[in-house]
């Protein structure tokens, strides 16, 4: 096969695995237990993780739930080791159902193991902070297949079980961190990883869920954008759960609708109704966008 493409950059929540899903259904048997354990109202604890979520900038801090103030109030005095033995059920209520919700979208991983058989540099780029876009990674037995991983930075505190931060930590110079300021929509990011991964962007593809976070990001760093409509495709219930435990503020929501009608009309190179649909696009010579099945319009 003949690629078109040198560099594969694919975003990871909801194009690589269902993160939406696995999440909320994680998060919300966490405070079934919670809601037990502190004899608190569900609706305030709601609160409480929306705003430590907010104060850390990012909607997965690890043990945000150690820093509530509900918890706090239950447990003055308890250290951080304390708090994970108190808070044992609620952990693994949350630990147990992500173990049994995360999981790859069918041919992630045959498509990934034939673009690296086949020279094809894979690199991946996530909103999340370096931590939880490593773990998912390496949970899910996908780390071989990727050339580096651009994460945003953030603060985690000391894990409470001694020794764990060695098991988390990813191989040597295998994470480019970036500031938490440089979100997606900023093109100049794409264009600085296709610059580090030594090519230019027009051999480089993205692939993302977000038609605007992602298509249009690529659109404007003249990378070719290709949409993973499936990640589009969950239970909207559990996309209002996760709303309400958003680290967003208001003017980040009013930013998010400004782009979504600046973007309204945009097209994406390709749309994939599948991962495995890449495959048709990195070894072709199509010149013409692809419709949902990979194949020419």
């Amino acid at each position: 096969m003949s690629p078109r493409y040198k560099l594969v950059i694919t975003d990871l929540d909801n194009t690589l695995y269902d993160w939406v899903t696995f999440f909320a259904k994680a998060f919300a048997a966490m405070l079934d237990e919670l809601e037990q354990l502190l004899q608190t109202d569900r609706a305030k604890l709601l609160r409480e993780f929306k705003s430590v979520h907010q104060q850390y900038g990012t909607s997965e801090q690890p043990f945000a739930v150690f820093e509530l103030e509900s918890v706090r109030q239950k447990f003055p005095n308890a250290t951080r080791v304390e708090l994970k033995t108190r808070l044992d059920t609620a952990l693994y209520a949350f630990n147990s159902v992500r173990k049994r919700t995360l999981m790859l979208y069918e041919g992630v991983e045959a498509t990934l193991a034939l673009l690296k058989d086949q020279g094809i540099v894979v690199v991946g780029h996530t909103e999340s902070i370096a931590i939880n876009g490593y773990y998912r990674l390496k949970r899910l037995a996908i780390e071989p297949y990727f050339h580096h991983l651009y994460a945003l930075e953030g603060h985690v505190a000391p894990h409470p079980n001694i020794g764990r931060e060695r098991e988390l930590a990813p191989p040597e110079g295998f994470l480019s961190v970036l500031p938490a300021c440089e979100h997606k929509l900023n093109p100049g990011l794409l264009i600085d990883i296709c610059s580090r991964e030594g090519v230019r962007t027009s051999e480089a593809v993205y692939v993302g869920d977000s038609l605007t976070r992602d298509v249009g990001m690529a659109k404007e760093a003249g990378v070719t954008a290709v949409w993973a409509k499936y990640g589009t495709l969950y239970d909207r219930s559990l996309w209002d759960l996760l709303v309400q435990i958003t680290h967003w503020t208001n003017a980040d929501i009013a930013r998010e609708v400004e782009l979504s009608h600046r973007y309204d009309m945009i097209e994406p190179d390709y749309t994939l109704d599948s991962f495995s649909q890449l495959v048709s696009i990195v070894f072709s010579d199509l010149s013409r966008k692809c419709g949902g099945d990979g194949s020419p319009k």
